[in-house]
């Protein structure tokens, strides 16, 4: 009983014993009809709750409503990674082109399937006796997929000085034959399905396979010749690359613009340099990939072998141009070296998107012994591993490990249950997080949310390329709760900077979403 009801009905029971105003005519007391009792004491009908999935909806969906997406097709799913729910879902199911965030379920299927701790083996082989010093043979350098001798591993970008040391250690002064570089381990021809045929002369297309050295990429820098009309200066670095440079740019006057451009037709080692070098310029760099990348690994050992006081009589060559290939196993192991570990490898790679990691890590777990090693099987074997976490396999097709391929498709739903995988097995957690990039920290995220909330709380891969942008990874909530997100945009018509603002904007609202 209200209130106001109990106080109406306790002052109508006292009615007849009650005294009046002396002098006064009794005057009837208006009695309501209860359904008026009633409704007038009844409360304001309360408000409906809203759920803090609903309301991150409304502000989610306002995001996506900005002009900047509005030709976009876009793909979003964020889940709360402690109770498992889902807080949003847009297009979660619709198939994208990913571009790097591929790189997500490769980290994930790698260390599953490999270990953390996962090293590549690479063997010196002498291929005949060593006799006071000489090798009368070949030295065969037999790999497996080692991209770690590159300046970005301080402990591994003086792999060869270190190898030259040990084999002068054993007593070795000669090789009266040649380097041979055996990279049978990996089927050729190191390049992915789907591949676009004019990103293959650039770093980022450059070719992977069983020996690689410092990411089978060249300098090419070029400088104003004397005279304007004359041609310029032009040097690779390092200098075993095995392209055949062919210079059609020239030195131009002083104030023009610099411009400098490379190409290399397909199947060839013609490295055609373009463009113009002002007289007052400063020389300009751009990179380069190799044609032959064992014969680039082959020709640098050599040279520092011979640097180091090792003579090499013979040539660097690639095996698939031995006239007669030799076994590993006809031979000598001198020495065996390791690269940096699987944990190293994919901090790298997810930091700075390295495609040419991915691939590696990809056909790395197909590495049975048992044949060369391909992007086909590496690709199965990652279906295989995914699912065994509890990703299902009919949210996404693939055919690299990078996402360069425009025939990788992934779904935001796929993306958000392989964070969420790792995420649930203490054994892959804390690697993954600590191997992808945190904003306004290093790697490819450094700029995007700096100075402000987001700063340091998400962490996650970014993927792009031409009408492509993506992003996925977990957020720290200021609430102190971790969410996986996925966001998937294809076929913009605007600028990338714009869409990546909008993705911004979402994930601020992701950073400050309350427990409740």
């Amino acid at each position: 009983m209200t209130r106001r009801l109990r106080a109406f009905v306790l002052g109508a029971a006292c009615l007849p014993g009650c005294a009046t105003t002396p002098g006064a005519s009794p005057v009837a007391t208006p009695v309501a009809s209860p359904a008026a009792i009633v409704g007038a004491a009844a409360p304001a009908a309360p408000a409906p709750v809203v759920s803090r999935a609903e309301r991150l909806a409304q502000a989610l969906d306002a995001v996506l409503a900005e002009p900047a997406l509005a030709r976009a097709s876009v793909g979003v799913v964020v889940q709360a990674l402690d109770s498992g729910e889902t807080l949003y879902r847009r297009n979660g199911q619709t198939w994208l082109v990913p571009a790097s965030t591929m790189k997500v379920l490769t980290a994930v299927a790698a260390a599953e399937r490999l270990g953390w701790s996962f090293r590549f083996d690479t063997r010196l082989v002498a291929l005949g006796p060593i006799r006071n010093g000489v090798l009368d043979g070949d030295l065969l350098v037999v790999g497996s997929g080692d991209p770690t001798i590159t300046p970005r591993h301080p402990s591994r970008v003086d792999t060869f000085d270190r190898w030259a040391e040990a084999l002068r250690a054993q007593g070795l002064r000669r090789v009266n034959g040649h380097i041979v570089g055996d990279d049978r381990a990996v089927a050729p021809p190191g390049l992915g399905i789907g591949w676009a045929w004019d990103d293959l002369v650039e770093d980022y297309g450059a070719a992977y396979g069983a020996l690689q050295y410092r990411d089978s990429v060249v300098d090419v820098t070029m400088g104003p010749g004397r005279t304007p009309g004359a041609p310029p200066v032009v040097y690779l670095s390092p200098a075993n690359h095995g392209l055949l440079v062919d210079v059609q740019a020239v030195t131009s006057a002083e104030g023009t613009p610099v411009s400098l451009s490379l190409s290399r037709p397909l199947g060839t080692r013609f490295l055609e340099v373009r463009g113009q070098a002002p007289l007052d310029h400063e020389p300009v760099t751009l990179p380069a990939a190799v044609a032959n990348p064992t014969l680039y690994y082959a020709g640098e050992l050599r040279a520092t072998l011979q640097r180091r006081g090792i003579t090499v009589d013979g040539a660097a060559i690639d095996i698939d141009d031995a006239s007669d290939r030799p076994r590993a196993s006809d031979g000598t192991v001198l020495l065996v070296g390791q690269s940096a570990p699987l944990s190293e490898i994919v901090t790298q790679m997810l930091e700075w998107s390295l495609n040419s990691y991915a691939e590696t890590l990809l056909v790395a777990m197909d590495l049975d012994g048992l044949g060369p090693a391909s992007a086909a099987d590496g690709v199965r074997a990652l279906r295989a591993t995914l699912e065994a976490l509890g990703v299902p396999p009919e949210t996404y097709h693939t055919r690299d490990g990078s996402g360069l391929s425009r025939n990788d498709y992934l779904s935001a739903d796929a993306l958000v249950a392989t964070l969420a995988a790792a995420w649930r097995q203490p054994r892959l957690r804390e690697g993954l997080r600590a191997a992808l990039p945190v904003a306004g920290g290093a790697g490819t995220l450094g700029r995007r949310l700096k100075g402000t909330p987001g700063e340091g709380r998400v962490r996650a891969k970014t993927g792009s390329m031409s009408n492509v942008r993506s992003l996925a990874g977990y957020v720290d909530t200021l609430s102190g709760e971790t969410l996986a997100f996925a966001v998937l945009t294809n076929g913009f018509d605007t600028r990338a900077s714009e869409v990546d603002a909008a993705v911004d904007t979402l994930l601020l609202t992701l950073v400050s979403l309350p427990r409740e």
